[in-house]
């Protein structure tokens, strides 16, 4: 699933408003909710036409459906902000990497990861305290 968010957040504050509608509808909004997500993520529209898909969805359920339907899509819009910032980010270093004439740079990154895990481990042991000091 390299690229798609594989969940949505459902917020606890949400509770308090759809607590009394019954288990019926509750399952509806859950299935909608759902779907919706998922299309949000893979960045397609997925409130538009709800009603279509789930006509067993009464008045208060849409009500429902709406707002936290517009919290996923603002989640979804903010994560793929977020995932595009991470790989600019990615890429200027990549690329400063090169024009540095990095001998890392031009490694496979089989071989970057095996250097990064060497790096991390001499760092640990840099900041390990003597022998004497445990006592």
């Amino acid at each position: 699933m390299k690229g798609k968010r594989s969940s949505m957040l459902l917020y606890f504050d949400n509770f308090h408003r759809v607590a009394s509608l019954p288990d019926e509808q509750l399952g509806i909004l859950f299935r909608a909710l759902m779907e919706c997500g998922e299309l949000e993520s893979s960045g397609q529209d997925g409130i538009t036409g709800f009603e279509e898909r789930y006509p067993g969805m009464s008045e208060k359920t849409q009500m429902a459906f709406s707002f936290m339907a517009d919290t996923i899509r603002r989640d979804a819009a903010a994560y793929a902000e977020k995932c595009a910032n991470y790989r600019s980010a990615a890429q200027r270093r990549w690329e400063q990497q090169r024009e540095e004439g990095s001998p890392e740079a031009d490694r496979p990154p089989a071989d970057k990861l095996e250097l990064l895990v060497r790096r991390n481990e001499e760092r640990r042991k840099k900041t390990e305290r003597p022998d004497w000091a445990a006592l």
